[in-house]
């Protein structure tokens, strides 16, 4: 077996692009492979030779987190040292063309435009089939990201039963959205789902078939308003912490106890379900979280604490004795009901042209999501820094974090109050300027005396 020496970098080249360089033969061959994603060149650990760690990506409209881009290098890499230990197996050295293609092979990226016997075009159904079968080997998917897009796809297709990808045209995209608008859709649902088109025809592009002109850059003229963010405020949530349930309805007890809980540590439903006692040292939690891999370190409040005390006597796998995830959410909204959380929420959302405004009561839309706002919510509101807020969250950066911050009242209010604290302290302090020694001595007298 004739052993090859060949080394591999990846690196991102000036305009972002994420690469991987190959070189071989004391460096006089070299191959780069453009491994797909464009990312912020402060983000790359050179050391590493990889996307820093907790770090957040904004891809294409699509928000990607460090590991998937990190799996992707990992999979060029290791199709590449497959390739060479192919080769050595017969003493023999690949060209550059053969490496590069044996390595797309491998990665699947290889997809010649199929046209059957009879000349019909292939349907892009059958394309989707291969997208659902590989994407998920390309970056750690959960199934609600399998049912996203197959809800995309139910979508397109009830469009046009008979869609192929030489039919997608920029024209079939208008299509598309009026048959979204016509079929009754919201503008920011609308704009979700061809956002979830489009990722998905970038990978067919970059799997080697032909997207028809305009598509990918197709824009959508629709006017769309952020959804007002739901979380408790502080008082609200301290009501429902001390809140006193009829002894006959214990299980509402025990929902807004886990929905605390994520309130006063940030947690998602997720790694709530998943915590174990040993994931609690020395007042901190210490885990990985399940859907972004993050190490988090955060420490328990007082309060955390106490509902811990709570389910010392639960001897399960699990530090809590979690119901599933509809049922929490279900329990939470009549918990919440019972214990008044019923401040009106009105959401404004247009549909095509058309503004709507719904109003409900916060018991009604209340769901295990609203906990971790109301951790992000109610910290800020309290004085504590940004900074640390997103050490206990796992977010990378400010940005990624916009989503679940709202300006509470109470916060804007503290703030706001900051003019009226520094006009009386600007007061107090000229008068105490005027005052005489005697003057200043008797006061401090009477303030020891009060104290």
């Amino acid at each position: 077996m004739k052993k090859m020496n060949f080394n591999t970098r990846a690196y991102v080249t000036k305009n972002g692009q994420l690469m991987i360089r190959v070189r071989w033969n004391s460096k006089r061959n070299e191959v780069a492979f453009s491994v797909g994603y464009t990312i912020d060149p402060m983000k790359w650990d050179s050391t590493k030779q990889l996307v820093k760690a907790n770090t957040t990506h904004y891809i294409g409209g699509k928000t990607v987190y460090a590991r998937e881009i990190n799996n992707a290098i990992r999979t060029f890499l290791g199709c590449i040292e497959e390739v060479f230990t192919e080769y050595s197996l017969h003493n023999e050295i690949p060209g550059n063309a053969d490496l590069k293609e044996l390595v797309n092979e491998k990665l699947g990226r290889n997809k010649p435009k199929v046209v059957e016997d009879d000349n019909t075009e292939k349907a892009l159904k059958d394309i989707f089939s291969e997208f659902l079968q590989l994407r998920p080997q390309e970056g750690g998917w959960g199934d609600k990201i399998h049912e996203k897009y197959e809800q995309m796809w139910n979508q397109l297709s009830s469009c046009d039963p008979n869609i192929t990808l030489e039919k997608l045209t920029a024209p079939k995209m208008q299509e598309l959205l009026q048959w979204y608008v016509k079929n009754d859709y919201c503008n920011r649902t609308i704009q979700k789902q061809f956002r979830i088109l489009k990722s998905f025809l970038r990978w067919v592009s970059r799997n080697g078939y032909t997207i028809q002109s305009g598509v990918l850059e197709f824009k959508l003229n629709l006017k769309v308003i952020p959804r007002t963010v739901t979380f408790l405020k502080y008082k609200e949530l301290m009501n429902f912490f001390e809140y006193e349930f009829p002894k006959e309805k214990e299980y509402l007890s025990k929902a807004r106890d886990m929905f605390c809980f994520m309130a006063f540590t940030s947690l998602r439903y997720s790694d709530l379900a998943k915590l174990r006692r040993n994931n609690i040292i020395d007042g901190y939690l210490d885990f990985c979280t399940e859907k972004t891999d993050d190490r988090l370190h955060i420490a328990l409040t007082e309060h955390a604490q106490k509902i811990i005390d709570k389910y010392a006597w639960y001897k399960g796998d699990t530090v809590f004795p979690v119901p599933s995830n509809q049922k929490l959410n279900d329990y939470l909204k009549e918990a919440a009901k019972l214990a008044g959380l019923d401040r009106e929420i009105t959401q404004v959302y247009f549909k095509g042209n058309i503004r709507h405004e719904d109003t409900y009561k916060f018991w009604e839309q209340i769901s295990c999501h609203d906990a971790r706002r109301t951790f992000v919510c109610c910290s800020l509101a309290l004085g504590i820094p940004a900074s640390v807020v997103m050490s206990a969250t796992g977010h990378s950066d400010y940005e990624s974090m916009k989503p679940y911050i709202e300006v509470a009242d109470e916060t804007q209010k503290m703030e706001m109050d900051k003019w009226n604290t520094h006009q009386y302290k600007s007061g107090i302090i000229e008068k105490l300027d005027k005052m005489g020694s005697e003057q200043l001595k008797k006061l401090f007298e009477y303030v020891r005396e009060i104290a």
